[in-house]
Parts: structure tokens; C-alpha cells; sequence
């Protein structure tokens, strides 16, 4: 019983590793896109230093420059940003609610 010999070929084993794959391929393919998007986007961004940024004495948070800047310059990343976040939200949901049939 214990001493039961395994044999198997290289096509059990490609079989089996597109059994698994099969199913995960379209997700697969979504996380490669978003990981692509993100890299464009940091790789292709020109990130603003310190100066750049407006200055408004008054105004030591500088919230208003911020908001400007998120809201003009860098509208897309902060959209892609906001989806990932709320993908991530649905996610933590998803696993802290477990299975219901205990």
C-alpha cells in the first residue's frame, strides 16, 4: 500500500496545469492590464518637487493647491487610484464576511 508506484507524463501535466489556469485566465489578464497601467503611469509621470507646488502663506496645509492639483494635473491616476481602493474595500467585505454555512 505504501510502497505504491506514481507514474505520470509531461501530458498529465500540462493537462492539468491548464485545468487550473482555465478558469483564472480573464482575472489573470485584468491584473495584468491594471499592473500595466500602473507602471505607464508612474514610468510616465512627471512628478512635481516641492517648488512646483503653489505656495499660500495664510495657508500652511495648502489644501487648496493640493485639491487643484489632483483635480487638473493629475485627474487619472487619481481615478485609477479610487478604483483600486474601492476593489480593495470590496475585497476586505468580501473575506471578513466568511462562509455562512457553519
Amino acid at each position: 500500500m505504501l510502497n505504491k508506484e506514481i507514474s505520470f507524463t509531461a501530458m498529465d501535466v500540462i493537462t492539468s496545469v491548464y485545468n487550473y489556469l482555465k478558469p483564472r485566465i480573464l482575472g489573470m489578464i485584468i491584473a495584468a492590464l491594471f499592473l500595466a497601467v500602473i507602471i505607464v503611469s508612474v514610468a510616465f509621470t512627471s512628478w512635481p518637487i516641492m517648488d512646483q507646488l503653489p505656495q499660500d502663506i495664510a495657508d500652511q496645509s495648502n489644501i487648496q493647491g493640493i485639491g487643484m492639483m489632483i483635480f487638473t494635473d493629475f485627474v487619472v491616476p487619481f481615478e485609477i487610484l479610487s478604483i483600486i481602493l474601492l476593489s480593495a474595500l470590496m475585497g476586505a467585505i468580501y473575506m471578513a464576511k466568511g462562509d455562512d454555512n457553519k
